[in-house]
């Protein structure tokens, strides 16, 4: 099982395919395997075994071949907008809500956390990574990725880092422009270095729109305008996916700018379903420590700052005040309280206010009652 957990994320997108290939409101299942998933997630017991890897070829054979499972998913995309149009001459709009819903999802589960791991590698498995980023409009995210949140993580500096009080919905569109805004400043510090324009054909600004309108172009030519259509809102949803899961890594967490991060500035969702299917991004701890350990060597940090099921906590942030109320605040009170620093406790305290949060931090403890 240490291998074929692994595995978990491909059968996945393999059965969308075959959603797609049977068209009618099959193409909803994409989307509808986020409820079982959530229910056996929110079941699950935490899982803080080490994985025995001793054929680490076997488990990164799901990794390499993504890219081209997630071709597989839009052909069959294509096919059943072909299928569909020449039957009936047109798309029901439920289908349409149905397709952009999984096109979204599986653009961003499992298909991120793949992205994710091959963007840390040093061999040509970043290349797939960028390749892999088109899916969900983002083939430039290893730049802002490694240089901007591996260093500034949990600080303002950092756009993946969630503030307080700030709801999914505002974070996933700010996240996303974050992103964009990182890498072009860090192509512009390139380009004072390399006395060429960011805008040359063989920077990375210019491969990565490219890429974006290779895969819109082969789908509108093969598929039409529905087809088009499709695609173009699933991939900008597939996006807001991507940071809508992202929103959970660090979120509402402080540190002093400058100072190392540690532990306790990284949440881990250990759970038997979240870290297979996440290829262990949940299990963060070990992973932003030394980003260059591979999936499979990760090691659980039971003791470091541990959140609820990944997915329900993203079905409850759907619903900004359950989530505050009944999951950050909570888990964020108990951070403050007990792992944060004199200095990171001010800045909580200020992030607090400025959210309208109660302040917590102001309480008097059993100390100063008894004192």
């Amino acid at each position: 099982m240490d291998y074929l957990r692994y595995y978990f994320g491909t059968i996945l997108v393999c059965i969308a395919i075959w959603d797609f290939a049977h068209g009618g409101h099959w193409v909803w299942v994409g989307v509808g395997l986020l409820i079982p998933i959530t229910i056996l997630d929110v079941l699950a017991k935490p899982d803080l075994n080490m994985r025995k890897i001793n054929h680490p070829f076997i488990v990164n054979i799901p990794l390499y071949l993504h890219l081209f499972f997630m071709i597989g998913l839009y052909a069959s995309f294509v096919h059943w907008v072909n299928t569909t149009v020449q039957a009936s001459g047109s798309i029901p709009v439920i289908d349409m809500v149905g397709a952009v819903l999984s096109l979204g999802l599986l653009g961003a589960m499992p298909n991120v956390p793949v992205t994710h791991e091959l963007l840390h590698r040093r061999d040509y498995g970043r290349y797939f990574a960028t390749l892999l980023g088109t899916f969900f409009l983002d083939p430039t995210r290893d730049v802002a990725h490694i240089h901007n949140h591996h260093v500034n993580l949990a600080t303002p500096q950092d756009s993946d880092t969630a503030r307080r009080g700030e709801n999914i919905y505002s974070y996933m569109f700010r996240a996303s422009f974050g992103s964009y805004k990182d890498f072009i400043h860090a192509e512009r510090e390139k380009s004072k270095k390399t006395n060429k324009s960011i805008w040359s054909p063989s920077g990375r600004l210019v491969r990565a729109i490219v890429q974006v309108f290779i895969l819109i172009g082969v789908v509108t030519w093969f598929g039409g305008v529905y087809a088009m259509v499709i695609s173009i809102f699933g991939l900008m949803l597939a996006k807001l996916f991507a940071e809508g899961f992202n929103y959970f890594q660090h979120n509402g967490l402080v540190r002093v700018e400058g100072q190392p991060y540690e532990s306790r500035h990284i949440w881990n969702h250990l759970s038997y379903i979240i870290r297979p299917l996440a290829y262990e991004i949940s299990n963060h701890n070990d992973h932003h420590l030394d980003s260059y350990i591979p999936f499979y060597e990760l090691k659980p940090t039971p003791d470091g700052p541990q959140g609820p099921s990944m997915f329900l906590s993203f079905n409850a942030a759907l619903i900004p005040p359950i989530w505050f109320k009944f999951f950050a605040q909570p888990k964020l009170k108990e951070w403050d309280l007990t792992r944060a620093t004199p200095e990171e406790r001010v800045l909580a305290r200020e992030a607090n206010r400025a959210a309208g949060w109660p302040d917590w931090l102001g309480e008097p403890t059993e100390e100063t009652v008894s004192a």
